[in-house]
């Protein structure tokens, strides 16, 4: 599946958002009938997605708080690249 508008700028493919309502389909493991499943793989409304610089904390594993996600200055994640 391409990506929408909003992601394509990042990436050429879409990643599987999920309706909070199909996660337990998704989940469910005795789950067998792929037709049912491939019904939740629609694309994601790109007015409900943002798109935003984020600081390259994201990139460990260890930090795992709400710092990875809150916007940064495209110059500061580039003045960074080089020191």
């Amino acid at each position: 599946m391409g990506a929408v508008a909003v992601t394509s700028a990042v990436h050429d493919r879409m990643p599987v958002i999920l309706d909070p309502d199909g996660y337990d389909l998704w989940l469910d493991l005795g789950m067998r009938d792929m037709s049912v499943a491939a019904e939740l793989l629609k694309p994601c409304d790109d007015r409900l997605m943002r798109c935003y610089p984020i600081s390259a904390r994201i990139n460990h594993v260890a930090n795992d708080d709400e710092e990875c996600c809150r916007p940064v200055e495209l110059a500061q994640i580039q003045n960074r690249l080089f020191m």
